[in-house]
């Protein structure tokens, strides 16, 4: 019972720089809540993806081959980390596009996509850390690893997955890079 609350107090806190945030923020031109929407569509396909893989491995075994077992897996993978990432984007007034390197030449541009990863390049040309997209990593991992059962290492689990998906939002900006 206490989750539900604790994420309705934290929706409170941030709906006014949520709906304050609403400029428009792709290169589309589309609002804050049109990306979440996108986000949520595409993280909920690719969280219901991993959710398979992992019911497949039966990961964690004590959760079972079943559709419970799968909607617990599909749970943990899908909800949190969007979230925590696009509302913190918004309450920092954050981009949320992978912003091209304006530099020539294949280190260069490597190397602007791997800062990208772990900084938000703004328009003004500064680079402050990630905070939503760190924050949102470790966040989702660590309510993961919270309901895992007890037999796993649940903080090893947590700092494991959280920096694996850090990973994997590098290698996805030198795609993006590389690739225009």
């Amino acid at each position: 019972m206490r989750v539900p609350v604790v994420l309705a107090a934290l929706f409170l806190t941030i709906a006014p720089g949520i709906v304050q945030s609403q400029v428009r923020v792709g290169r589309d031109s589309s609002t804050r809540l049109n990306r979440f929407g996108r986000d949520l569509v595409y993280g909920t396909g690719v969280g219901l993806a991993y959710a398979e893989v992992d019911q497949l491995r039966n990961n964690p075994p004590e959760w079972g081959h079943g559709w419970d077992g799968y909607r617990r897996r599909a749970a943990s993978d899908v909800v949190i980390q969007e979230g925590t990432t696009e509302a913190l984007a918004a309450l920092l007034h954050r981009p949320l596009d992978y912003a091209p390197c304006p530099c020539r030449g294949f280190g260069n541009r490597l190397r602007w996509a791997l800062w990208a990863s772990v900084t938000d390049p703004m328009p003004n040309g500064r680079h402050p850390i990630a905070l939503p997209r760190i924050l949102g990593a470790y966040t989702g991992s660590a309510a993961q690893a919270a309901w895992r059962p007890a037999t796993s290492d649940r903080t090893t689990n947590a700092l494991v997955n959280g920096t694996v998906s850090l990973l994997i939002g590098a290698g996805i900006n030198v795609f993006e890079e590389l690739r225009r």
